[in-house]
């Protein structure tokens, strides 16, 4: 919870090219670890690339293992080196947070309060992008084939419901969708398929 009226939700995104399109599409900001010992990998600029395709939702980088440097003025270098490439894919000035480092076994206080209140006063506008392409963010789902049917028959097919967001446009009754098991399937039923998604049924 972030007010009274707006509720944040983070969503970890694998290191992979299926998670990071799936996030690209949903995220209303993209919160990049950075190890500061190592830098910026080939994924990170690969994600930005995959971020700009999909309207470009703010970005911001936070720095960790910054404990691992002990000489100060190494560190200072560090930072200015790492903020140039990131401000070149970004823009100059874009946010870039510091961790320094934990303290048993959790980082400090203030830094993560400094981070956390930067992001729930964080105002997000809508893309044009998002606003023309619906997507669907599904947080849960329920089998409700009959168990009679499963126990007659333990591979038959499946009816399930599905309960989530939807992001963008509305969803049109007959939309075909994909997922990554199942790929292209008509959608079928409709009530639930505006904002809010409440219990929109999918044959699988």
């Amino acid at each position: 919870m972030s007010g009274k009226q707006r509720r944040l939700q983070f969503v970890e995104c694998p290191n992979d090219i299926n998670g990071m399109i799936d996030a690209a599409k949903f995220a209303d900001l993209a919160l990049l670890l950075i190890d500061g010992s190592y830098g910026f990998e080939v994924e990170t600029f690969e994600f930005l690339n995959i971020l700009q395709v999909h309207g470009f939702p703010k970005v911001m980088a936070v720095l960790t293992h910054l404990d691992k440097f002990k000489d100060a003025k190494k560190l200072r270098k560090t930072k200015q080196r790492l903020k140039h490439p990131f401000w070149t894919e970004i823009y100059d000035g874009a946010k870039l947070f510091y961790l320094s480092g934990l303290i048993h076994g959790k980082y400090v206080k203030r830094e993560v309060h400094n981070l956390a209140r930067f992001i729930s006063v964080m105002k997000f506008h809508p893309l044009s992008w998002r606003t023309s392409h619906p997507y669907v963010l599904v947080n849960r789902y329920e089998d409700i084939t009959p168990p009679e049917k499963v126990h007659a028959n333990n591979e038959c097919d499946r009816k399930i419901t599905l309960y989530g967001y939807l992001r963008g446009c509305n969803l049109k009754r007959g939309n075909k969708g994909m997922t990554k098991v199942v790929g292209y399937e008509p959608t079928v039923s409709g009530p639930g398929m505006r904002q809010g998604l409440n219990g929109a049924h999918v044959q699988t």
